[in-house]
């Protein structure tokens, strides 16, 4: 009977011993870890920026007029001088015309004032005026008649305009022919020499600048490039200073964002900056900032809150031509960095009683470590004191961890 008893006893002994390490055993905490170890670091601001062409132009009519054809659509490439579209210059063609053809005229009395005229000569003029006269009155009605049906609707407005054209053409041929006729009646002076080479000077005048205006209403690309947007359609009708096309160079791309002015003091041309855009395959290529404006502008924020904003120019050799303008790029700004320091993961520090610590592992025991740290960016910092290159620390400590408690790694 003892001897049972004293089996019983020992077999819950055991048991009791089980237990305890059972007990102990599982009271480690299960973490995930890191190393610290020696590399390179960088301190950044991220940004977001918009991609832009070196060079874009929009191009505006110069003139009024319907939209006669349009050669070029968006996307398509032009080089600079290649007419994108035409505007409807065939009032401007005739009012050439016109003043051509008055210059022919004057041109002619002109030569045979020179010389004084005799009796065939004035009978001739006289002659020219009274069918001058006559041609004068009979487009004079034809216009006041066209004034009416086109105020009525009932005429086209060209039609109304060139009957205007020709009312002022048979005007000036009429005053022509009464002047010839004027100068025939007595030799020419030299003021009268004047004012036909003042009248001739004021025709040609005005024949150069209708041909000037004639080709402007030739729509020609200004550079070598594509054809961003075209606003216009055959048949539209447009008014001096309508967006007709924006035409983008072929000078590559740059990048344009706006850095919080707080943040600008660590930053000048040349500092580098890291480009990416995951969506269109671009990954960490190299940049740097090429111009920072002097003035700071206030932005709205996504939060609603105004905030004082530096823009900055950024440029990259890798920025190829199968982008395209107006992409939204991340940009890393790096303002400081290091090499061949101390690093750990950024999520094993936390601040306690105003200092920065880690949890250290050792002997499989979690060790409160205060540190200084150096540069940091939202991965990594850099570590000055407080560890040496190869323990082993706590990533993303919760409040249930303290120091001396037994732990075992994920």
């Amino acid at each position: 009977m003892k001897k049972r008893t004293a089996w019983i006893s020992l077999i819950i002994v055991i048991a009791l011993i089980a237990a305890v390490k059972i007990k102990m055993g599982s009271s480690a905490i299960t973490v995930e870890f890191g190393k610290v170890i020696r590399g390179s670091i960088e301190e950044y601001i991220e940004e977001i920026g918009d991609l832009l062409l070196e060079e874009e132009i929009a191009v505006y009519s110069v003139s009024a007029g319907k939209i006669l054809q349009v050669t070029k659509k968006a996307g398509e490439t032009v080089k600079a001088g290649e007419v994108l579209a035409r505007i409807d210059n065939s009032d401007l063609l005739l009012k050439i015309k016109a003043l051509e053809a008055q210059k022919l005229v004057i041109t002619a009395k002109f030569d045979e004032a020179k010389n004084p005229a005799d009796d065939e000569d004035i009978r001739r003029l006289n002659a020219q005026v009274r069918s001058a006269e006559a041609l004068y009155e009979e487009l004079k009605r034809t216009a006041d008649s066209n004034k009416v049906l086109y105020e009525a609707g009932a005429l086209s407005l060209e039609t109304y305009r060139n009957s205007l054209t020709n009312l002022a053409a048979a005007e000036a041929g009429l005053e022509t022919a009464a002047s010839s006729l004027k100068l025939a009646e007595k030799e020419i002076s030299g003021n009268v020499r004047k004012q036909y080479e003042a009248q001739l000077s004021e025709i040609n005048a005005g024949i150069e600048q209708l041909k000037l205006k004639s080709e402007d209403m030739i729509v020609r690309s200004p550079i070598d490039g594509t054809v961003m947007t075209a606003e216009i359609k055959e048949g539209n009708m447009v008014q001096a200073g309508t967006l007709l096309f924006d035409i983008g160079g072929s000078k590559g791309y740059y990048i344009e964002c706006y850095v919080l002015a707080e943040d600008i003091a660590g930053i000048k041309p040349g500092t580098p900056v890291i480009i990416d855009n995951e969506d269109i395959g671009i990954m960490s290529i190299k940049g740097e900032i090429r111009k920072i404006h002097p003035k700071a502008e206030s932005i709205m924020s996504d939060l609603g809150i105004e905030q004082k904003r530096i823009r900055v120019e950024i440029e990259s050799d890798n920025l190829t031509e199968e982008l395209r303008p107006g992409y939204e790029m991340n940009v890393k700004i790096i303002t400081r960095s290091r090499k061949e320091t101390l690093i750990i993961p950024e999520k094993a520090v936390f601040n306690y009683q105003g200092r920065d610590h880690v949890f250290v592992i050792e002997n499989s025991k979690a060790k409160l470590r205060a540190i200084v740290k150096g540069i940091g960016n939202n991965d990594q910092v850099e570590i000055l004191k407080g560890l040496e290159e190869g323990e082993n620390i706590i990533l993303s400590p919760d409040e249930t961890l303290k120091e001396g408690i037994k732990i075992q790694s994920k």
